[in-house]
């Protein structure tokens, strides 16, 4: 595949940061360029990121202020650092299906008159009655793109006139009416990105006391309700006990169930120590028994 610069905004901290990359290494990402822009960097993400940037999992890392006041394409600070064929634009919110990268770059490749590929549907976007949920469609023509999640070519995003479109009216996108100025048609490619509404952006586990807790509501569907806060070889931001390396690896991820009525109540995780190979338990109860 074509080399892919691929530009990360991230704004909801560690946990959703962390399913983004995942789901980038996961898809086959993790060979490709990624580059991490953030507008604030707390000790937790500093800490995460740094350790991202000496595993090798990300290029580089950028904290500006100032990107709470960038256009919403991001495109003047992306361009900057990309160095790939192709450039990607995406931010923590969205979740990502196998292969999307690669779909993506087949489109581009296939239609040179596409000057810029949206993998999130545009706002008022309705699938027309009678056509199938499938991914194996091809890019549909749009007049206006939503650019949370998009694929570009790198040497149409750094041309002046693009790379400098940001002083728009507030709420255009300054690249996109460049680049219909030059010719270049916008296209949004269904089934390979889904946007996530905020209360589903990956979250830091919760810690609260017992009685905090909501009660279950028995088996029936009580598998569906729990969510993992971590996945396998996540690293998670926990201070050894033991050397007090600031990170722990997820091993195993195991659920707990109450007693009473063998339902499923929370996750169980065990973290080892990349420092000094300690093990470690860490309880996740996200519902407790009535009884």
């Amino acid at each position: 595949m074509s080399s892919v610069s691929i530009a990360l905004f991230s704004s909801h901290g560690v946990p959703a940061l962390r399913a983004v990359l995942r789901d980038l290494r996961e898809g086959g990402s993790e060979a490709q360029e990624i580059e991490v822009f953030v507008s604030d960097c707390p000790e937790e993400l500093g800490l995460f990121l740094g350790r991202q940037y000496l595993r090798g999992r990300i290029r580089g890392f950028h904290v500006d202020p100032g990107l709470a006041d960038v256009r919403h394409c991001g495109l003047e600070r992306a361009c900057q650092f990309a160095t790939g064929e192709y450039l990607v634009r995406l931010d923590d919110t969205v979740d990502l299906s196998p292969g999307w990268l690669e779909r993506s770059v087949a489109a581009l490749d296939a239609d040179p008159t596409i000057g810029c590929l949206s993998l999130v549907p545009p706002a008022g976007y309705h699938r027309g009655r009678g056509r199938p949920r499938t991914v194996h469609v091809e890019p549909l023509p749009m007049d206006e793109l939503d650019m949370s999640c998009y694929v570009t070519r790198r040497e149409l995003a750094t041309q002046p006139s693009c790379a400098t479109a940001g002083d728009g009216r507030p709420g255009e996108c300054g690249f996109q009416r460049a680049l219909g100025r030059k010719g270049f048609r916008l296209a949004y490619l269904p089934g390979l990105v889904k946007p996530l509404d905020l209360d589903r952006v990956p979250q830091v586990p919760d810690t609260a006391h017992e009685g905090d807790l909501p009660f279950h509501e028995g088996a029936s569907g009580a598998m569906q309700r729990l969510h993992q806060a971590y996945g396998l070889g996540d690293d998670v931001l926990l201070t050894c006990l033991a050397c007090g390396a600031p990170e722990l690896e997820v091993l195993a991820a195991r659920i707990i169930f109450c007693d009473p009525h063998w339902v499923a109540t929370g996750h169980l995780y065990e973290l080892r120590c990349p420092e000094c190979k300690e093990l470690f338990y860490r309880e996740d109860p996200q519902f407790r028994c009535s009884e």
